[in-house]
């Protein structure tokens, strides 16, 4: 190999492994924060576990919440790129049951993407501080979701009970509310299973469904341009 090619291939595998090297560093935090808890974990027990120094650790990142970030902004970029925050179209049933299992969908995506303790925390944090770099994060993250809901649920023929066009994004930010109170109480462990998580959805959707949708697209839901 001559020289320029050493030159050249050098830099590529240094940054290979400055990525293998942080990406190392947040399956340790994301464990960390899991089993002992946020505040416990300091980036000295951080740095232990990934077997480098402290400061390796504060140069990737700086603190603990810039982790958090990379935690929560990564993972929704992997669920996003594998398609594992929404299921695909054309689902039987009744309206309210198709919403009810698009948000299960997605809070076992969420989950993937950070344990329950970390959604816990972040949550807290855009409450108590809402101008961090975590809670801007947080916001993006539910501002993106809903983006795609509203592109996911637009495809079907909603018709409502006043006979107004539906505003999908309105209709969207209103079961949206509803699923973030109900993720909360299922990251709580108020609702420990799945199953119970879909009961509780369904008590808090059903409501407004009948409230909101025609009967008939309520009871037999159609995609736009089907018969």
């Amino acid at each position: 190999m001559d020289d320029q090619n050493v030159t050249t291939a050098a830099p590529g595998l240094r940054d290979r492994k400055k990525a293998q090297r942080r990406q190392e560093i947040l399956a340790v935090a994301k464990d960390l924060f899991d089993t002992r808890g946020i505040a416990a974990s300091t980036m000295a027990d951080i740095a232990r576990a990934a077997g480098v120094s402290a400061p390796t650790v504060f140069n990737y990142f700086g603190s603990k919440d810039a982790i958090l970030v990379a935690i929560i902004a990564e993972g929704i970029d992997d669920a996003y790129a594998q398609d594992l925050i929404l299921p695909r179209h054309g689902e039987d049933g009744d309206f309210c049951t198709i919403l009810v299992n698009l948000f299960a969908f997605i809070t076992q995506g969420t989950l993937r993407i950070a344990p329950r303790r970390i959604w816990r925390y972040a949550e807290a944090n855009v409450i108590r501080h809402p101008q961090t770099d975590l809670a801007r994060e947080y916001r993006l993250a539910e501002h993106r979701l809903k983006s795609v809901l509203r592109d996911h649920l637009a495809v079907y023929d909603i018709r409502l009970t006043n006979g107004a066009e539906p505003d999908v994004s309105e209709i969207i930010g209103l079961f949206h509310d509803l699923w973030n109170l109900a993720f909360l109480a299922h990251v709580r462990g108020d609702t420990p299973t799945l199953a119970d998580h879909c009961d509780d959805l369904t008590a808090r959707f059903a409501p407004l469904c009948r409230m909101i949708f025609a009967p008939d697209f309520l009871t037999s839901p159609q995609l736009k341009g089907r018969p």
